[in-house]
């Protein structure tokens, strides 16, 4: 069978698959729209209204590293230690700056490459993570190169504050270097630095070779990750995303404070972007004033290109009055994607009064195209039971009802069901009783729909110790208990059975055992017993499964909150061949609904989490590639496209693009690539990634 998309490793131990899991570039970019805006220098702006200049996108920013190795205070730092928390140390940098809308004079310098502006005595750890994060507490900060760092080890870390800046700037400054610092259990000796300026801009620059494994650089502040202020972040990298941005000897980076001035609005936000459904949608634009004077009509344009026709197929104005220092939402009118289809949604801001043109217009990707992963819904129900959360358990599809029934652990012995249509709208319990094989200490947990029944796993749990776990057989139409039998007794003792799912292609229910073996065991629905196992590759024990089986080459997805993950396992080799992360996850199954041949394959998914969290996700399937839904592609069609060293072959014409969606060469039956890197090769009707190493 034909993958829709090929994720293709190639090497010299030739060809293995990778995870899809990474920043999906659009094919093509359109030409940017000149008639309405300028152009765009650096990035950001964050809600706030800060932005950057790199000399790594080719901005007006200079490097010039002032080394204060020789002249600055040495910290004589220790591994994974911030002046604020282990010495009760702050540095005064001699003067007060705005960060965000706060006034700093003193700073909290960390070995991890980061510099905290708090004005407490405060730590920030060694786990880098993307902004914003609060893993560490609620910081306002600068992560000039925030990742596992270690001083103690060798080099040191050194501040300094000037009256006149070094570097050419009129007014004060402070500097904080790492210098030949490496990284923890590294060789490597790195040597960057952040300029603290007097007007609230920041430089931080780096001469040397950097060991780059998966720093974060950006800035973010105390309320961002605590959701008061979302948006008051800027990320510049973080773990080599975007690869454009990985600093290395030479880079400067500048972090510029917004600018005083009666008229400056700017677009903050764009909403929705990444993968979306096939059905209108609202496109919403968050755009800020940062000037001191409120706007009373300002246009607001969108723009939404197709990536891979580079047309523009809509576009919308909004006008709107924007209170100083404030952002407003803006709606508008509905559009309808194509299915499998590339976009880019251009906002733009045109108030005639603006003087500054930096943060005119954002832009973002969207697409129709989904692979495996992709979350297109969510939805939460934080009042079931007592409002505590983690109720949710098992989850299975009935399709001769249409609908999926979840299993929730609070209230307890409670089955709901719902719409996939509609989760929100049609989310109810059912008139289910369910049999209480244990007392109080009776925990329903994993559920599947087995010919026309219900199975229903039940844990007996005393607070300490497993009692037993029996499996309750349920009418399928009036829920009512119709048999049972002991899972101790027939399959494993000693733990339970968790998410389950029945294969009719191969008349068995998959279920995953929660401890003891975890083993992943096929039941026969007649007689109870396990007639084999299914390999559980994680080493630990699953929450939940289900078979894909309505493919050329069944699947099998299974995961749970051990992992934080899903997986998707080819049945046929018990190969993983892809994985996303999901946390909390308790159980999924496959919702096989196929209204056209266009249509996505979806998994509902369980979260036992605090909000009692319904995700749909896509498999990367479509209906057209369902066994029953579109014929069996012939055997003599199955391989057009194949890889070979750095060779590619498919049958007819092709196109190539490269990381930034530039297209770099059409060909005719094969191609050869020059260099490594990530690619994207479009057919006639196919669009394939692959990655040259």
């Amino acid at each position: 069978m034909m993958w829709l998309v090929a994720y293709i490793s190639l090497s010299a131990r030739g060809i293995n698959k990778v995870s899809p899991h990474y920043t999906k570039p659009e094919p093509v970019l359109p030409k940017e729209n000149t008639a309405k805006s300028p152009r765009i220098l650096g990035g950001g702006p964050d809600g706030f209204g800060y932005t950057y200049l790199s000399t790594q996108d080719g901005d007006a920013v200079t490097f010039n590293f002032i080394d204060i190795s020789g002249t600055g205070i040495p910290l004589s730092p220790g591994d994974d230690w911030c002046s604020g928390s282990d010495i009760s140390t702050l540095y005064y940098l001699g003067f007060s700056i705005p960060f965000y809308d706060k006034t700093v004079d003193s700073v909290s310098v960390c070995s991890n490459g980061t510099v905290v502006f708090s004005n407490r005595y405060t730590y920030l750890g060694l786990g880098n993570s993307s902004l914003p994060s609060n893993s560490y507490g609620e910081h306002g900060f600068i992560a000039v190169y925030w990742d596992d760092l270690d001083p103690s080890s060798a080099g040191n870390v050194y501040f300094q504050s000037f009256t006149t800046c070094p570097d050419g700037y009129t007014g004060a400054c402070a500097i904080v270097q790492w210098n030949g610092v490496p990284r923890f259990g590294g060789s490597i000796p790195m040597t960057f630095e952040v300029i603290i300026y007097d007007n609230g801009d920041m430089k931080v620059q780096y001469n040397s070779t950097m060991d780059y494994v998966d720093a974060t650089v950006g800035i973010q502040d105390s309320t961002a990750a605590a959701g008061s202020n979302p948006t008051w972040y800027l990320q510049y990298v973080y773990n080599g995303s975007p690869a454009t941005h990985v600093p290395d000897s030479g880079t400067a980076i500048l972090f510029k404070y917004p600018p005083a001035v009666d008229y400056n609005v700017g677009v903050i936000d764009i909403f929705p972007l990444g993968p979306v459904d096939v059905a209108p949608l609202t496109f919403q634009a968050t755009v800020r004033n940062f000037g001191s004077v409120a706007t009373t009509s300002t246009p607001v344009y969108l723009n939404i290109y197709d990536t891979v026709s580079n047309t523009l197929v809509f576009s919308d104005t909004q006008i709107v009055s924007i209170p100083a220092l404030s952002s407003t939402n803006v709606t508008f009118n509905p559009f309808t994607p194509s299915p499998r289809s590339f976009y880019m949604a251009e906002v733009i801001v045109a108030e005639p009064m603006d003087t500054v043109h930096t943060n005119d217009t954002l832009r973002g990707l969207f697409r129709t195209y989904l692979v495996f992963g992709d979350i297109t819904g969510s939805w939460t129900f934080p009042g079931l039971g007592d409002g505590s959360g983690y109720s949710f358990a098992g989850i299975t599809y009935a399709p001769d009802s249409g609908k999926f029934y979840v299993v929730s652990m609070n209230p307890m012995s409670t089955v709901y069901s719902f719409d996939p249509n509609d989760p929100a709208g049609t989310f109810a319990p059912t008139s289910w009783v369910l049999h209480s094989f244990f007392g109080t200490n009776d925990i329903p947990w994993g559920i599947a729909y087995v010919n026309g029944n219900f199975w229903v796993s039940h844990v007996g749990f005393d607070g300490s110790t497993f009692i037993g776990n029996m499996m309750g057989i349920y009418d399928g139409g009036t829920g009512n208990l119709i048999g049972s039998f002991d899972i101790w007794a027939n399959i494993e003792s000693g733990s339970w059975m968790g998410g389950m799912d029945y294969d009719p292609t191969e008349n068995v229910v998959y279920g995953v055992y929660v401890g003891g073996s975890n083993n992943i065991y096929k039941m026969d629905p007649l007689t109870y017993t396990s007639v084999g196992t299914f390999p559980n590759h994680t080493g630990t024990s699953l929450r939940g499964i289900s078979s894909f089986y309505a493919l050329d080459t069944p699947r099998i997805y299974y995961g749970g909150w051990n992992q934080g993950m899903i997986y998707s396992v080819i049945k046929s080799s018990t190969l993983v061949e892809d994985s996303a992360a999901m946390s909390n996850m308790a159980d999924v199954d496959i919702w096989l609904y196929c209204p056209d041949s266009t249509s996505p394959i979806y998994a509902f998914i369980t979260l036992n989490d605090l909000s009692n969290t319904l995700v749909k996700m896509a498999t990367g399937w479509y209906c057209d590639q369902i066994v029953g839904v579109s014929e069996r592609i012939a055997k003599s069609n199955e391989r057009i496209f194949n890889v070979s060293s750095r060779m590619v072959n498919i049958k007819g014409s092709g196109e190539v693009y490269d990381i930034s969606g530039r297209l770099i060469a059409k060909f005719k039956d094969r191609y050869v690539f020059k260099k490594p890197g990530i690619y994207f090769i479009k057919t006639s009707d196919r669009i394939y990634k692959v990655i040259i190493r």
